[in-house]
């Protein structure tokens, strides 16, 4: 995300902030630092390098962070939030968010500004607010582990972040205490923990396929110049995706033995969550692994345990379509380019889901190579987020050169969807036009609605937000400007000068909100014709338990 940056100064080694690269995951996060130019991970509190992104509220009314947050998910699902990387930055009136609304154990509400925020202990919580706790946490075990404070950070988001969950993150770093030097994307970070100081001239792709997201970046590195050429991705393909396949089939197991439905039984589901997850972890270093559970339900009294056998076969079969989305992804990606899966000469693996065994063979098979091996799936976006962050102000910094994931643009009348700065632009930009006449005769101001998304409709993009300004500013020059990290700054030449503009977001579109009431209705037309053939087929009994950990 980072556009032709280069830096022409260096910091005393006496004067230079400690900065952390910080990957803010959706399962996990990883934090590292730099020490003497070469790239280390921060062990967490508990001596691991990853920390479960998860916050809960205990027992005793109190804030907890990490493995003692993932811990209690079994025992208090309503009072633990993860996921959150899934919800933040996006409009609760989004179709996202009301489609995610009832698949998450804890509640998910509107918040002050129209953004979605979730309930902890009957308090409000905006996402940003639960990212912060994470990165606040981050930064005390960084602290304790490098003796001294940590004032800077960057910090990774998947590239397919939209400009609203890119600002979100960015305001999480700040209540968490940190100056946030930038937000980078996960694919170029990882690109540069592989390519940093190496001297290659290669076209790379990073395959980022992690818990609740996928990311597939293509970069020209030459050197310390690192360009992305074209990026693309789905937001909601991950590895909770692939759990979510193994606990339906362990459901419908269950049913077929013991005529009993799980998916109301909350203790019960997270704990065939957790299982499920650690059984696909294993079958990828062995063949078969055995799910057992015991006492995880009762009949007239007496215990029942969950014993289900799983083999990496089933697996498989179970997941191929997901597999097979990402390499429809990696296709659409390289053909925006006209390059082919020929033109690779490596494939960069990231995120904890690529390690299993079918990805890695279709890797093999789709660009005839196989993945390279010498980095790190979890450490690398947070060695690159690093590497980054140490570069800064340094005269042999690297350059990279990024581009807008989403393109973004305005809405029309009909609904539709024009855009303004096109997918794969280069950034820093700046994209100029004219502003329109007022949509009302006699108006006294111009309104215009921004969304950024690849849709046509608008009812299918994210809403940014709204541009009002004086009727008399109709015709004058209006700038979209996107910085070096793809936010978005929209200035207007005003009759007293430029003008930054503050978009209005708490008020949803008129236009907007009619076209989502019109899905809403559609969606539960479409609900309730899934429940009534559900009665009917044993597998559609089980649509409904993605409710617990939001799977799509």
């Amino acid at each position: 995300m980072l556009g032709n940056v280069r830096h022409h100064t260096r910091l005393g080694m006496a004067d230079k902030p400690r900065v952390i690269g910080i990957d803010l995951g959706t399962t996990n996060t990883c934090v590292a630092h730099v020490r003497n130019r070469i790239p280390k991970v921060v062990p967490t509190d508990r001596g691991n390098l990853i920390l479960p992104s998860v916050v809960g509220l205990s027992t005793k009314g109190e804030l907890v962070v990490g493995a003692v947050a993932k811990d209690q998910m079994v025992t208090s699902p309503k009072d633990t939030i993860y996921g959150a990387k899934r919800l933040i930055g996006r409009k609760f009136e989004s179709k996202v968010v009301q489609a995610l609304r009832n698949y998450y154990s804890y509640e998910i509400v509107e918040g002050t500004e129209g953004e979605a925020a979730v309930m902890l202990g009957g308090k409000l919580y905006s996402l940003p607010q639960v990212s912060s706790f994470v990165l606040a946490h981050i930064k005390t075990i960084a602290e304790q582990f490098l003796g001294g404070p940590v004032t800077d950070a960057v910090i990774s988001v998947p590239a397919h972040y939209n400009d609203n969950q890119r600002q979100a993150v960015k305001q999480a770093g700040t209540l968490a205490g940190f100056n946030v030097r930038r937000i980078v994307n996960e694919p170029t970070a990882a690109a540069l923990a592989y390519g940093f100081n190496r001297s290659f001239d290669q076209k790379i792709l990073v395959f980022d396929l992690g818990g609740g997201t996928f990311d597939v970046s293509v970069l020209q590195v030459n050197s310390n110049v690192f360009e992305v050429i074209a990026t693309g991705g789905d937001t909601f393909l991950g590895g909770v995706d692939f759990d979510n396949r193994v606990i339906d089939y362990v459901l419908a197991e269950f049913q077929r033995e013991h005529k009993i439905d799980l998916t109301e039984k909350p203790v019960a589901m997270q704990r065939i969550k957790g299982a499920a997850e650690a059984a696909k972890i294993d079958l990828t270093l062995i063949p078969n692994v055995l799910i057992e559970l015991p006492y995880i339900d009762e009949r007239k009294g007496k215990p029942v345990d969950l014993r289900i056998p799983l083999t990496r076969e089933k697996l498989n079969e179970l997941t191929a379509d997901l597999v097979a989305r990402t390499f429809q992804i990696c296709d659409e990606v390289l053909a925006q380019r006209d390059l082919g899966p020929q033109d690779i000469n490596e494939v960069i693996l990231v995120g904890g889901q690529s390690r299993m065994p079918l990805v890695q063979q279709q890797i093999q098979a789709h660009f005839g190579k196989a993945p390279r091996k010498g980095v790190h799936a979890d450490e690398c976006v947070a060695l690159g987020a690093s590497l980054l962050g140490d570069s800064l102000g340094q005269i042999d910094s690297v350059t990279l050169i990024d581009v807008l994931s989403m393109p973004i643009g305005i809405g029309l009348a009909n609904g539709r969807f024009r855009k303004i700065i096109d997918k794969n632009s280069s950034i820093p930009m700046v994209k100029s036009f004219r502003l329109p006449q007022p949509k009302e005769p006699g108006a006294e101001r111009i309104e215009m609605d921004i969304f950024q998304g690849d849709a046509e409709q608008i009812v299918d993009n994210e809403y940014l937000g709204s541009l009002r300004v004086p009727a008399a500013a109709a015709g004058r020059k209006i700038d979209f400007r996107l910085d070096e990290e793809c936010l978005l700054q929209v200035v207007v030449d005003l009759p007293n000068g430029p003008k930054k503009i503050e978009l209005a977001t708490r008020d949803t579109p008129a236009m907007l909100r009619q076209a989502l009431q019109e899905e809403a209705r559609k969606r539960e037309a479409e609900q309730a014709a899934r429940g009534g053939a559900a009665e009917q087929s044993r597998g559609g009994l089980f649509s409904s338990i993605k409710r617990f950990w939001g799977g799509t």
